[in-house]
């Protein structure tokens, strides 16, 4: 944690004793001085802001940290936090904007850097994601496995094959990535692409007949995506499944059409293929703790329903910790 934050106990402590503080002059007894006022009210908006963040108020919790920001403008720890915030209400777009800010001041913080990452993935800015996950593997070498993730993702195979050769040569290998091998045996004969930019068109207020229309001609997969929770919300099940098969043939690294696929086998009552399904997607989870708490969901429902009471419970203990841990 930062300096100012992880010393937020001792200004409690200090805070507490602070009444109890006073210096003699010619008027009699003083407060404490301004700045250590100052200080105080930092800690306080401080405190509120991670107090709010935690109950899921994130817009309170960023009107706190607006607070601290006015005492202390350069404080990276706030910086960081508005960023998680926005993060938190799906406003990438100022959560870029804060975490860029931050890691102009401390470029090589690791914490900072994961967080980074999670907002370009989000964004779908893969160049940016490649390039902090690069940054990531210089600190932690063990998160190159994420690294060739992101490099299927962004469908750059050569990148992709080229890491994973490394790792075999290094004797790092794992069942993750022996699924990212399998999966590049596959599709590696497709021409391998660079994402020069994130995707820039706003389709958020198109409909489902213009979104359709828009992934026959593009193929992009923000617009699959949009399509996939849409035929989810209205129930179109049916739909669900076509649109999600697409997908795994066009972005078989992405794991939100795994889980969307596995969603409409589910509701088919083809709780054997879900569950396969959702193995195959597991392994391209990567930093999303409600994407995996959404698929651990999905294998208890399919357990419950085959009456496999053991695994279900299983399931729904993982839900439970990452639900207890989701804003720590």
């Amino acid at each position: 944690m930062l300096k100012r934050s992880t010393n937020f106990y001792f200004f409690l402590v200090l805070f507490c004793a602070s009444f109890l503080s006073f210096s003699q002059d010619d008027d009699g007894m003083t407060l404490l001085k301004d700045a250590d006022d100052k200080q105080i009210k930092f800690e306080n908006y401080y405190f509120e802001a991670l107090k709010y963040k935690a109950i899921g108020n994130y817009s309170r919790a960023i009107t706190e940290l607006e607070k601290c920001q006015q005492l202390f403008p350069d404080d990276k720890s706030v910086v960081f936090e508005l960023s998680k915030n926005y993060f938190h209400i799906n406003k990438t777009d100022e959560a870029a904007l804060y975490i860029e800010n931050a890691l102009e001041n401390d470029s090589k913080n690791y914490w900072f850097l994961e967080h980074a990452k999670k907002v370009y993935l989000k964004q779908y800015n893969y160049p940016k994601a490649i390039e902090t996950q690069e940054k990531i593997v210089a600190q932690n070498p063990k998160k190159t496995e994420d690294l060739v993730l992101i490099y299927l993702q962004a469908k750059e195979y050569k990148n992709a094959k080229k890491t994973i050769e490394l790792l075999e040569s290094k004797h790092q290998f794992s069942s993750r990535l022996e699924r990212f091998k399998q999966m590049l045996s596959n599709y590696y004969g497709k021409k391998s692409v660079v994402v020069k930019q994130a995707p820039t068109s706003n389709t958020s207020s198109l409909s489902l007949e213009n979104l359709k229309k828009s992934f026959k001609k593009n193929q992009e997969y923000k617009v699959l995506k949009e399509i996939l929770s849409s035929e989810f919300t209205n129930k179109n099940f049916d739909n669900l499944l076509i649109y999600s098969n697409k997908g795994l043939d066009l972005f078989p690294a992405q794991p939100m059409i795994y889980l969307m696929n596995a969603k409409s086998l589910v509701q088919n009552k083809k709780y054997n293929e879900a569950i396969d399904v959702l193995n195959n997607g597991i392994d391209f989870v990567v930093d999303d703790t409600n994407l995996e708490i959404d698929f651990y969901e999905q294998f208890a429902q399919c357990y419950e329903a085959l009456n496999q009471v053991k695994e279900a419970k299983k399931y729904l203990d993982k839900v439970n910790r990452l639900k207890n841990n989701i804003n720590k």
